[in-house]
């Protein structure tokens, strides 16, 4: 098959999924802010309206304002990424959305994110807003900085395990905020290990980043911080207060270890580490043992 009859071929082969506007905006990606839904649950509140209302605001005011981040962040890259071998296909660099009508959805996508983060909460809205320009700083200069690009990322999943808790007026575990570092830091560095093996370690005209992370081992890199999040995760189900429960928080570890072990596994032996969002739906153990852990944290907190 010619190199045009496949261009042709992946052209119909994406726009046979949905809107490319709808597209853009990555909502297979909006599980990446179940996060902020940690201060309502881990805080018992999970059944009171109120609280759990206010949380599920704050939680889709962080859907908008990432899709406000991937549509910005797709035109920004739009020339870089109709080199690469997969990102070509995403609907700007394809020429599906024109400059205007992606800037326009950022915009929209942004402002809306602001408007029902204020609604919860000035605090949180301010928050929503110190991420967005965090990722827009991110856009364009922090992402060229190895290591502090993955840093940065992170940060953006703590400030959502920070508006989660605003949103419902109950301090940030220390033990939770550092889980969460780790985590993210965890994904961060798979991605860049998978993007590395898809380019072939070919990267002459991709950011140069990339090539600093060519020089590190990320294999142990990757074993070491997964370690350090059980045994923090660890920490924090053994000084967590019971509030007089039966069952202590200990019990979910094993499933937390699992998982994490389970993921590594996938990222170091089978170099799926590139969509980690997906890697919840296609992988049935690894669903499996968020599955359990979410089941073993509902139990603890109604126990």
């Amino acid at each position: 098959m010619r190199a045009r009859d496949v261009g042709w071929f992946c052209s119909v082969s994406v726009r046979k999924h949905g809107s490319p506007y709808w597209r853009v905006m990555r909502p297979q990606q909006w599980s990446k802010n179940a996060i902020v839904l940690a201060g309502v649950v881990f805080s018992g509140q999970g059944l009171d309206p109120g609280p759990l209302l206010a949380a599920v605001l704050a939680t889709v005011a962080f859907c908008l304002a990432s899709s406000a981040v991937y549509v910005f962040n797709d035109w920004h890259d739009r020339e870089e990424d109709r080199l690469h071998p997969t990102k070509q296909r995403r609907p700007i660099a394809a020429g599906e959305i024109s400059t205007v009508g992606a800037l326009t959805l950022a915009a929209g996508l942004a402002a809306g994110s602001l408007v029902l983060g204020t609604l919860v909460s000035l605090a949180v809205g301010a928050i929503v807003l110190s991420y967005l320009t965090l990722m827009v700083g991110y856009t364009f200069l922090l992402r060229e900085l190895a290591v502090v690009d993955i840093l940065v990322i992170s940060a953006g999943f703590l400030l959502r395990a920070w508006a989660g808790a605003v949103a419902v007026d109950v301090p940030l575990s220390v033990w939770l905020f550092a889980c969460t570092l780790l985590l993210a830091l965890l994904l961060g560095l798979g991605k860049r290990r998978h993007e590395l093996r898809r380019l072939n370690f070919e990267l002459d005209h991709h950011r140069p980043s990339l090539r600093a992370y060519a020089r590190l081992d990320l294999d142990r890199l990757m074993v070491a911080v997964g370690i350090l999040a059980i045994l923090v995760y660890a920490g924090y189900t053994v000084s967590v207060p019971t509030f007089g429960r039966a069952l202590p928080m200990l019990v979910t570890l094993p499933f937390a270890a699992l998982g994490i072990g389970r993921y590594l596994f996938l990222v170091l032996r089978r170099n799926q580490g590139g969509a980690p969002e997906m890697l919840l739906i296609r992988d049935r153990p690894l669903l499996s043992l968020v599955l359990l852990w979410s089941m073993a944290v509902a139990m603890v907190l109604a126990s």
